[in-house]
C-alpha cells in the first residue's frame, strides 16, 4: 500500500511515475483539502480519476477526518454524483466524527453500508462514539467490536460479489500510536497494540474465510 496526501491534481501526477516504477498493491489518497462544495470536490476527484486510468494499480480515496471525505453526509452526496468513485474505508473516523450511538440507528448503518459498497480496501481499527481507537480486548468495547466486524463482513461480501473485483483485497490492521492509542497519566499506552493487531488479524481472517463458504 502506498499513501499520498495530495492537495491538487498535480500532486498526484508528480508521483505516479515513481510509484509505477516500483509498483504497489494500491495507492491510498488522503486528500488534504476541505472543499465547501460538491462541485469543488468533484473537480479534484475527477482529475485524480483521470490519472488513475493511466496506471495499473487502483487509486483509492480514504475516508478520513480533516480530509476531503471528513464528513459522512458530504461523502455520500459525492458518491451520488460520482458513483464510480473508489474508496478505502476507515470507518473509525465516521463513528467518532459523527459520534454514532451504540446501539445504532438503522439509518446510520445504512449510510455506512453505502460507503462499504464503494470501498475497495480497508483500514482496520475499532472506534467508539467518543474515541477513534479503542482496545479490541476490553470487555466494555465488545459491542463496538461486533458492530465493526459486521460492517467489515458486509464490505467483504459485497467486494467478493463484484464482477470486476481484483485478485486480492487489502485489510490493514492500522492501530496507531499515541495520540490514537489511549494513554495513562504517565503517557504509557493502556493496551498492547501489537497483541491487539494480531488479534484483529485473526478476527478478519475468520471473517474472510466465512465469507467464502
Amino acid at each position: 500500500e502506498g499513501q499520498l496526501f495530495p492537495q491538487s491534481v498535480d500532486d498526484l501526477a508528480a508521483v505516479l511515475d515513481v510509484i509505477s516504477r516500483y509498483g504497489c498493491h494500491h495507492l491510498t489518497l488522503q486528500a488534504d483539502v476541505r472543499p465547501r462544495t460538491l462541485a469543488e470536490a468533484a473537480r479534484l476527484v475527477e482529475g485524480w480519476q483521470r490519472l488513475a486510468e493511466q496506471v495499473d494499480f487502483p487509486i483509492l480515496l480514504e475516508t478520513h477526518r480533516y480530509r476531503l471525505t471528513n464528513d459522512l453526509l458530504f461523502t455520500l452526496d459525492l458518491l451520488v454524483q460520482m458513483p464510480d468513485l473508489k474508496l478505502l474505508a476507515d470507518l473509525s473516523h465516521y463513528v467518532v466524527g459523527r459520534e454514532l450511538p451504540e446501539p445504532g440507528a438503522f439509518e446510520d448503518d445504512e449510510q455506512i453500508r453505502t460507503i462499504l459498497r464503494h470501498s475497495w480496501g480497508f483500514h482496520g481499527r475499532v472506534a467508539s462514539s467518543e474515541q477513534v481507537q479503542v482496545s479490541v480486548g476490553f470487555p466494555q468495547h465488545q459491542a463496538w467490536v461486533e458492530r465493526f466486524t459486521g460492517w467489515w463482513r458486509y464490505g467483504i461480501e459485497d467486494w467478493l460479489a463484484r464482477p470486476d473485483a481484483p485478485n486480492s483485497l487489502s485489510f490493514t490492521c492500522e492501530l496507531g500510536p499515541p495520540p490514537y492509542a489511549i494513554t495513562d497519566a504517565n503517557g504509557g499506552e493502556i493496551s498492547d497494540r501489537w497483541a491487539e493487531a494480531l488479534k484483529l488479524k485473526t478476527l478478519i481472517r475468520q471473517v474472510w474465510e466465512s465469507c467464502q463458504r
